[in-house]
């Protein structure tokens, strides 16, 4: 049941360890994973930990820049009117903010724009442009886009209006003829570190305009690096790590509203924080209108201006959430089509999807399949779609549809993520471009690799570990977080939590194991035979006391062939399930049935006659050879309630017991056998016992019945008890529901599975 396939890093020797620890005075937990990553001496630890503006690249070397200041400050000289150009997400926010302040430093007084996703889509737009050129703009900025808009920038420089592009994304076959492209991997150039955000770029825009790092905009930088998932090593490490300080130390108005929003403690803010807290937030502006005051909530100095701002933006996170829940959902029944799941790959379009959050459907639908998927909103004119898509590692989705650029009226990404608009009538060919290069990629590609770094015991889940773990943080793309493995010896309280109990928490040797989007799973969980997790550790703190908190990434479970339900007595909680349930005997089925609310349906044994899975047997069977023939036809697991009457599990009567009721038929000529309660009761025998010990002696001729009437043969023939079938079936009987009631689960699980084969 694993999402992934588990590769336990290489370890090193005890030896090593104990060196490195002592070397870098840290503990042996730590020292491993330092090894692992490469660190391995005193100056390369001190590099990793303590960040320094010095370890800044020279922005100078990336390509056009001197072109870009050189424009930059002749348009603030001369008062021109200056445009920024952002995007939508948090990338582009924190872009547009860091290049707003950084020219209102050197005496502009710039304009923003972000484009509206719905209105205008990503990246230049040609009647915009013309819109912002015929009301004066003189120099236009783009900030995290521009690279792909070779048409419009090549026009709007014809037409007068001067554009600076500042960006990271991929790089085309053909570049704007623009006054200055500014990119960190741009063909030829010198520049050391090809990996900055949107926000990393327009940091090293402000730091050539400035002639130092702007540090207090280092926040703003540290945001988009996190949000847009580039690789947090070099420069970028050095950016988080510093703008995660500055953050915490509340320096920021807008960020500080923000976060008091969405009841986060700014003391506590880290990756994690930036990534599932502060980031969903801001996107969701974009994802659902129009971004704007995302600039203005980041660049504000004014406390009730942040204060109404963030309450908006957290309104409308709420919104996406629940947008993206419902889509989701939906996108999930049509990756599960027949066609859909022999695919490699996904293409899912419907109308009616809002646009602004299929780019996280994606993802959700990623997650759980695997598979490189577009999801895209169908126009309401059904002649185009619109949308985003999401990829896995080893798959560079934007490459896998540059062949067919021409089917597509819009198109830019990279490697794991791509946004497109293309006409209905193309998608075929869209999915089959998909297919074909998944053909190569993701030929021998098996479930998504998960790196393993060690194997824990309950004895190194600890807080101190935990703490000391921290210290290779900031974790993202290019220093993971930790990843160990835990084989639990105890794992309890397993429960469904959250507001629609879409998540799961459980207890295993004493710490607490949170699994998020799992909550459907808890009864998998349950049944497991064997579960081994794959975790990163975490702290919880809870009325004043924080403890180690493990967070699942994945699990592999070990489902049992048989789960045990058996109770001392049946109980309602037992048949709740979306189970089948199979009754041997028909009168208990329907005794069962006028006692208790079944959830799934019932039937009788005799009637299972394809195979059936999630088959519960719910009461005794006869013999063994009638669970045999029902095991045949069930799939595992199977669960067993194995409920019976006790009054049908009374002992066989004595020979003495047996006699007692043979004199009183004797004294009772032509006995009326609906009178056989009666007889019990007068020879001290149960009811059942009574209507056995006269199946016995029919069977041995012992009595004769007719119609209703009992009476003693004259002279039967002289046969031992035993030899009767009846007698011999309840022996057996007897013995098999001892077995199947009272022996262990383990030694039931055996003699089920016995029958099975």
């Amino acid at each position: 049941m694993a999402h992934f396939d588990w590769h336990l890093m290489k370890q090193p020797d005890t030896q090593t360890i104990h060196d490195l620890a002592e070397q870098l005075s840290v503990s042996p937990f730590l020292a491993r994973l330092l090894w692992q990553r490469g660190i391995t001496n005193s100056d390369q630890w001190a590099t990793f930990t303590h960040p320094s503006v010095e370890s800044l690249h020279d922005p100078m070397l990336l390509h056009d820049m001197n072109k870009a200041v050189a424009r930059i400050q002749q348009a603030v000289t001369a008062q021109e009117k200056i445009t920024i150009y952002g995007d939508y997400d948090v990338d582009g926010l924190t872009s547009t903010s860091i290049m707003k302040e950084a020219l209102e430093s050197i005496g502009a007084e710039p304009e923003v724009f972000i484009p509206d996703r719905f209105a205008d889509g990503y990246g230049p737009n040609a009647e915009v442009y013309k819109y912002l050129h015929a009301n004066g703009t003189q120099l236009l900025i783009t900030v995290d886009n521009g690279v792909g808009g070779k048409a419009v920038i090549d026009q709007a420089m014809a037409d007068g209006m001067d554009v600076v592009v500042t960006d990271h994304h991929e790089l085309p076959d053909e570049l704007p003829d623009a006054v200055a492209v500014v990119h960190p991997r741009f063909p030829g150039s010198d520049y050391p570190f090809g990996d900055l955000s949107g926000a990393g770029v327009a940091f090293k825009v402000a730091t050539a305009l400035l002639d130092g790092p702007p540090m207090d905009a280092v926040d703003l930088a540290a945001l988009g690096a996190i949000c847009d998932l580039v690789s947090l090593t070099d420069e970028n490490r050095t950016l988080v790590q510093l703008g995660l300080a500055q953050i915490r130390s509340g320096a920021r108005v807008g960020l500080n509203a923000l976060l008091e929003a969405a009841s986060i403690d700014p003391k506590t803010v880290d990756e994690q924080t930036v990534g599932f807290g502060i980031g969903p937030r801001l996107n969701a502006i974009g994802r659902l209108g129009d971004a704007t005051p995302g600039v203005t909530l980041l660049t504000t100095f004014d406390d009730e201006e942040a204060a109404r701002l963030a309450k908006n933006v957290d309104e409308r996170n709420s919104e996406r959430q629940a947008l993206v829940k419902k889509i989701s959902q939906e996108a999930m029944h049509l990756a599960e089509t027949p066609e859909n799941q022999a695919a490699k790959t996904l293409v899912l379009a419907k109308a009616g999807w809002h646009e602004g959050v299929l780019g996280i459907v994606a993802s959700h639908v990623v997650q759980n399949t695997g598979k490189p998927t577009l999801v895209l909103n169908i126009s309401a004119d059904g002649t185009s779609a619109k949308g985003s898509g999401r990829s896995v590692e080893g798959y560079h989705l934007f490459k896998s549809l540059q062949p067919v650029t021409d089917a597509m009226t819009h198109f830019g990404g990279h490697a794991m993520a791509v946004g497109l608009t293309v006409p209905t009538a193309n998608l075929d060919t869209i999915h089959q471009a998909m297919e074909t290069a998944a053909a190569v990629s993701l030929k021998d590609a098996g479930a998504p690799k998960l790196d393993v770094v060690a194997r824990l015991d309950a004895q190194d889940l600890t807080l101190e570990n935990y703490q000391a773990m921290r210290a290779l943080a900031p974790f993202g793309q290019g220093n993971p977080e930790p990843v160990f493995s835990v084989r639990p010896q105890t794992l309890t309280g397993i429960r469904q939590i959250g507001k629609t109990k879409d998540h799961l928490k459980f207890t295993v040797d004493g710490i607490d194991v949170i699994a998020f989007g799992l909550g459907d799973q808890a009864q998998s969980l349950s049944d497991a035979a064997q579960v081994k997790l794959a975790v990163t550790l975490d702290q919880n703190t809870w009325q004043n006391r924080t403890s180690l908190q493990l967070r699942l990434q994945d699990w592999q479970l070990k489902a049992p062939e048989m789960i045990d339900l058996r109770l001392p007595q049946p109980s309602a909680e037992q048949f709740r399930g979306a189970f089948t349930y199979v009754f041997f005997d028909r009168q208990v089925m329907r005794q069962m049935m006028g006692r208790f609310q079944f959830g799934g349906p019932t039937m009788l044994a005799k009637d299972l006659t394809q195979p059936t899975e999630q088959v519960v047997l719910v009461d005794l069977p006869h013999t063994e050879s009638d669970l045999q023939q029902v095991m045949q036809q069930v799939k595992l697991p199977v669960r067993v309630i194995f409920a019976q009457d006790p009054a049908n599990l009374v002992a066989i009567p004595t020979r003495a017991e047996f006699g007692r009721v043979l004199v009183f038929l004797r004294q009772h000529p032509h006995f009326d056998k609906h009178h056989l309660p009666a007889l019990a009761q007068m020879v001290h025998v149960t009811t059942q016992q009574a209507i056995f010990a006269v199946q016995v002696f029919f069977e041995l001729q012992f009595v004769r019945i007719e119609g209703a009437l009992i009476s003693v043969s004259d002279h039967p023939e002289k046969k031992p008890l035993e030899s009767a079938t009846a007698y011999q079936q309840r022996v057996d009987f007897l013995a098999l529901a001892k077995h199947l009631q009272q022996d262990p689960a383990n030694v039931i699980q055996q003699r089920v599975m016995t029958t099975k084969r």
